[in-house]
């Protein structure tokens, strides 16, 4: 059985002010070469508006990023996508820093997996 589960406008919009910022651009700048208003944008970032899928390609065309970078949180298999940003945050670390983000990231896997959040979550999947 499929099931379809409801897209997270709010994980978009979320996706879409981070990759904004991390190219260091406005809102104004993205509005503009994607060919939206700016406070249909800043609707959109906040989960005020829901983008159609006609402006979310023009969001990622505008922001040079695939339309996955946006939608992943939204997808079956986005961890080619996590997985490409983890990397990238660790790639300029130095020895010292990954073995401290190493720490960090173990003990932060076992909390998660003790969460209710969690557990729901794959209870949900493997029911499928």
């Amino acid at each position: 059985m499929i099931q379809h589960k409801t897209i997270n406008y709010a994980s978009i919009g979320k996706r879409i002010k981070e990759l904004r910022n991390k190219r260091d651009i406005t809102q104004e700048m993205l509005a503009t070469k994607a060919g939206i208003s700016v406070q249909f944008l800043s609707n959109v970032e906040n989960a005020h508006a829901k983008a159609s899928l006609a402006t979310i390609v023009k969001i990622a065309n505008a922001l040079e990023s695939g339309v996955d970078a946006l939608l992943c949180n939204n997808l079956s298999d986005c961890r080619p996508i996590f997985e490409g940003q983890l990397a990238a945050l660790v790639s300029n670390c130095s020895d010292y820093e990954l073995r401290l983000v190493l720490a960090q990231a173990k003990g932060l896997i076992e909390e998660v997996k003790n969460t209710a959040e969690y557990k729901n979550y794959y209870h949900e999947d493997n029911n499928k």
